[in-house]
């Protein structure tokens, strides 16, 4: 079977969403919390066993997994996450990736936020951060 070309124009455009509320164009979500019609329903969205369903504006929203869907068709990946800020994706990035006992080397003139996580935030999960500094050779 020949390789489809990848074609991120068309991919987004293809990206659609049919129900039976569902508008022409992605709905825009607004709500942080959602309901649900039965406690079985809740308690399996909470362990990860449903689709589309949502918990809190916080873990993900309609908007953002469309964005993120909407991403992934644009840079042909499989899936793509969004966040509402920087630290909101480089603090669960490092906590995926380090656990007690590691140890990471950053640059001192990081972002003033993530300087601030590595330097005072991670030494309590016994993840411990070497700063390096940058130093300009002399020119004689």
């Amino acid at each position: 079977m020949a390789k489809k070309e990848f074609n991120p124009a068309n991919d987004i455009q293809d990206l659609q969403f049919f129900g039976e509320s569902g508008g022409v164009n992605p709905s825009i979500s607004d709500s942080s919390t959602y309901t649900f019609l039965s406690a079985q329903t809740m308690l399996d969205t909470f362990e990860g066993n449903t689709e589309g369903c949502y918990l809190y504006s916080r873990h993900t929203t309609p908007s953002n997994m469309y964005l993120g869907e909407a991403l992934a068709a644009m840079e042909g990946t499989q899936t793509a996450n969004v966040a509402a800020s920087g630290m909101g994706a480089i603090t669960p990035t490092i906590l995926q990736f380090c656990k007690a006992g590691d140890h990471i080397v950053s640059s001192r003139t990081i972002y003033g936020g993530t300087y601030a996580f590595l330097k005072n935030f991670t030494p309590k999960l016994n993840i411990e951060t070497y700063f390096c500094r940058h130093y300009k050779s002399r020119s004689r």
